[in-house]
């Protein structure tokens, strides 16, 4: 059964109630501008870092602040702000991202949320931080797609053809991630899907796309059999760059230090840093962090989904991303 509980207001009705001024699309189409260059000549090392999933906003601007202090000093690197409106479970159940609600309220309110996730992506932009974002739910694109600068397909969904092929319209970077399982083969299908036109249903209409140009794919390991795998290492970044260049696609190659790589343990992504900026088949990374340590917390500045590194390691690992990157 299903019961409409509310209707949404158009993106429209968003974009009036939370307008990004002239100055601020300027950034944003500079970000775009700049993303997309450097996805062509890779000059400089990308990271899409912050929180699993954004929550309470006081949180997330003041951690946004400091990224951006931070990344004043890391010219090599192109620092994107993770502001993940929308969290996916495995189960299906849990904390569903600030889009929803707060983590400290169960009620949902969609409105409120698309209005507070508006907010939190203007706040970076202001600060001098391009905003990344996750495509789970492609309704609500259209919502966020003038402040996003880099969209993601996560391992849920970069297999489901209702996600690739809208993901095949979107004309800012996008990073397809492997599926749960960690297969790499797979994550390559799904890159050829998104980058080719599609034509499909949405919304009462048939859409026509002519394929992302600027995707890519994410490596985030897998699950097999109840044990976490990584496929980070030289030998699958390898096998990945070779399948890629010989279907003639991208091989710009991101690596998730998080999530199944990191075994779930979030400190492992410092090792994971220190292995991947050893490979220059590797062009960027995306970090889990967020202001203290830990999970699953309604505490302020903890995340309440996936376990993050405090800030203080993050700004470690930028800084040490900033040297190595040079000396590569």
């Amino acid at each position: 059964m299903f019961e409409e509980q509310k209707k949404l207001p158009n993106a429209d009705y968003f974009k009036n109630l939370v307008p990004v001024s002239e100055k601020l699309q300027l950034i944003k189409k500079r970000f775009d501008n700049e993303l997309k260059s450097n996805f062509v000549d890779r000059k400089r090392f990308v990271v899409v870092c912050g929180p699993c999933s954004a929550d309470e906003p006081s949180a997330m601007n003041e951690y946004l602040t400091k990224l951006h202090a931070v990344t004043e000093k890391c010219s090599n690197l192109l620092v994107v702000a993770r502001i993940y409106t929308a969290k996916p479970h495995s189960n299906g159940q849990g904390y569903k991202g600030s889009c929803f609600h707060l983590k400290s309220c169960d009620s949902v309110d969609l409105v409120e949320g698309i209005i507070r996730c508006r907010q939190m992506m203007i706040n970076s932009l202001e600060l001098g931080l391009p905003v990344a974002d996750e495509l789970l739910y492609p309704e609500l694109y259209e919502y966020f797609s003038d402040l996003v600068s880099y969209w993601f397909v996560g391992a849920r969904s970069s297999e489901d053809s209702y996600h690739r092929e809208f993901a095949s319209g979107i004309d800012v970077c996008c990073g397809i991630k492997n599926g749960t399982d960690g297969d790499i083969e797979k994550v390559i299908d799904s890159l050829y899907a998104v980058s080719k036109p599609c034509v499909f249903p949405f919304k009462g209409a048939q859409i026509s796309t002519d394929g992302a140009r600027y995707s890519h794919i994410v490596l985030r390991g897998g699950k097999l059999n109840g044990k976490f795998l990584s496929n980070i290492d030289e030998s699958s970044v390898e096998s990945a760059k070779d399948k890629l260049v010989s279907l003639n696609l991208s091989d710009f190659v991101m690596a998730d230090l998080s999530h199944a790589n990191s075994g779930k343990i979030a400190r492992n992504q410092l090792t994971n840093a220190q292995i991947v900026i050893k490979n220059k088949n590797i062009n960027g990374i995306m970090l889990e962090s967020f202001l203290y340590e830990g999970e699953k917390s309604t505490e302020y500045g903890v995340s309440q989904t996936d376990g993050c590194l405090s800030f203080n390691d993050t700004a470690s690992v930028l800084e040490y991303l900033q040297r190595a990157v040079f000396e590569r």
